[in-house]
């Protein structure tokens, strides 16, 4: 038979050891929380970039075809001449395969 100092002293491990199981899933709990917290922080900026960069491209874009637009209607001859030589340069390339 166990003593009831050996009963008292295994209900206070007992204690203790539910009272530390309790801590380490609430620190856990906590853990998850901040790492979801950061995970959420970094994909919002990458998502903010990626749309900085898209956006900037289309401006580009945009500006690079107005300016071509502009060059053609201002010189049509010229552009012409360059888009038939484009045209038979890329045609022998692509004849040679």
């Amino acid at each position: 038979m166990l003593s009831s100092a050996t009963k008292a002293a295994a209900n206070v491990t007992k204690t203790l050891a539910e009272n530390d199981i309790r801590n380490a899933a609430r620190d856990t709990e906590n853990t998850g929380r901040d790492i979801l917290h950061n995970v959420s922080d970094y994909a919002q900026d990458a998502g903010q970039k990626v749309r900085g960069f898209v956006d900037k491209t289309v401006d580009q874009t945009r500006s690079t075809t107005d300016k071509l637009t502009t060059e053609i209607k201002s010189n049509p001859i010229r552009s012409s001449a360059i888009a038939l030589g484009a045209g038979f340069i890329l045609g022998a390339l692509l004849a040679r395969r």
